[in-house]
């Protein structure tokens, strides 16, 4: 069942006291993006879904992700005790192994003495190889190379909505992504289904 599909009767038999929320932490427009399309996608409502921040032009994206991790997953525990809560966070693994990111991840939860992430919260990872462009571009038929950098493709913004409801379609259960999905685009099936 998708993540708020009970909202209406869980605020009529009193269970909620506060509207849900899916909180989206992302390092540029293109994730941001990408992750609210999947969520309108997957059902859930826009006036629940609250992007943080974008970094701007200041500093490493990936690193602004990192420093407010934390913050966000204590504000997702929080907030998850008392209503349907979600966070999804959007990090590129740039030209390292995605695991590095998840690492990097659980590392900044373990310096500020926050448990590491339980299987069963709703704090998704998705961490692309190379950027999100490679897999907008997977996701919407085109072969790529997880090595190479697809950021400045013409078309790219265009695409997003098509490639987030065919993240939808693959992460179906018992769905069969094509030969072309890449490896970070498979590995992030499984961690996109923590919403479901």
């Amino acid at each position: 069942m998708p993540l708020f599909s009970r909202l209406k009767s869980s605020l009529a038999d009193g269970r909620m006291s506060k509207p849900s929320e899916v909180i989206i932490l992302a390092e540029d427009r293109r994730q941001q993006t990408f992750a609210y399309r999947y969520l309108l996608r997957l059902g859930i409502d826009r006036q629940v879904i609250r992007p943080e921040p974008l970094p701007g032009n200041k500093g490493s994206g990936e690193q602004w992700v990192r420093l407010r991790y934390a913050k966000n997953v204590a504000a997702y525990r929080t907030r998850s005790a008392t209503a349907d809560t979600a966070l999804v966070v959007v990090i590129d693994a740039d030209t390292g192994p995605v695991d590095r990111r998840t690492h990097q991840l659980h590392a900044v939860l373990a310096e500020t003495g926050s448990a590491l992430r339980h299987p069963n919260e709703k704090i998704v990872h998705l961490i692309p190889k190379r950027h999100i462009e490679t897999w907008i571009l997977c996701l919407n038929g085109r072969n790529v190379d997880e090595n190479k950098s697809y950021r400045h493709e013409n078309g790219i913004d265009d695409q997003i909505k098509p490639s987030a409801e065919t993240l939808f379609d693959w992460s179906r259960p018992n769905a069969v992504p094509p030969r072309r999905c890449i490896p970070s685009l498979l590995l992030a099936i499984p961690e996109i289904r923590r919403l479901e």
